[in-house]
């Protein structure tokens, strides 16, 4: 992924609003030469707007204990190859997240505005916050105010709290209750079999490769959305092992 044709300042900052585009305002646009074409697609503003929210959120978290290990930076690093960030997207990125690490916005406020943007898209807020859990967990342990910020951040992303104990256990072997499998479904143990399944078809088709690139999202988020659909299909199967009707 390139942003060279991106033209990025206080105008684009303005456009975002909120602390997200005071991140992205804040002198991110000094980084762009003049010779850049001066507007963004809407694709790209997309793209702007996710690794903003995304790195800022991360700086925070990172700030939070008062150190990055080895194995965070690593995973940082990591996830930035994994997205397909070139060298200039990884300059950028890397300004938004010392600019997070100090400015005076609150991790929370980040991912409210991030929830506010994507309200309507539990399952791209499901991503988001599988990334930052599985960074904070990348050196096999969440530090206390780690876990505590994992914890809170779930209300502001618009989330249900089962989702902290869905990736704990994921990211450190622990197995799931069934409650939270209908959870990953969006279902209950009162939804009938037929809302068990088109909720398990709908959420096939959500993160479908074709989907999350229709969202202006780099190909490589395909693999988040990846592992989040192995979840689905596990919490599926398990489901179908209580209601015989459903195999």
């Amino acid at each position: 992924m390139s942003w060279k044709s991106v033209g990025i300042g206080a105008g684009i900052g303005a456009m975002f609003g909120g602390p997200i585009g005071a991140l992205v305002g804040a002198g991110i646009g000094s980084w762009f030469s003049s010779s850049r074409n001066d507007h963004i697609h809407q694709a790209e503003a997309r793209q702007l707007f996710v690794f903003s929210a995304l790195f800022g959120m991360l700086a925070k978290i990172a700030k939070a204990d008062g150190v990055v290990s080895d194995q965070e930076a690593m995973a940082i690093k990591g996830f930035m190859n994994q997205i397909g960030l070139d060298d200039n997207a990884k300059q950028m990125v890397g300004m938004i997240f010392s600019r997070a690490r100090d400015d005076s916005s609150s991790i929370y406020d980040y991912a409210t505005q991030f929830a506010e943007i994507y309200d309507d898209n539990k399952d791209m807020r499901i991503i988001a916050y599988r990334i930052l859990f599985e960074i904070s967990a990348s050196d096999g342990e969440l530090h206390a105010e780690e876990e505590k910020i994992l914890r809170n951040i779930i209300e502001p992303l618009g989330l249900d709290q089962s989702m902290y104990n869905l990736f704990e256990e994921e990211f450190f072997g622990k197995p799931h209750s069934l409650h939270e499998h209908y959870e990953l479904l969006d279902c209950t143990a009162d939804s009938t079999d037929t809302e068990v399944k088109r909720a398990y078809r709908a959420k096939c088709i959500e993160y479908h490769p074709d989907k999350i690139m229709s969202k202006g999202l780099p190909d490589a988020f395909v693999v988040f959305a990846d592992e989040q659909m192995k979840l689905i299909t596990c919490a599926y199967d398990e489901i179908k092992k209580t209601r015989p009707s459903l195999a």
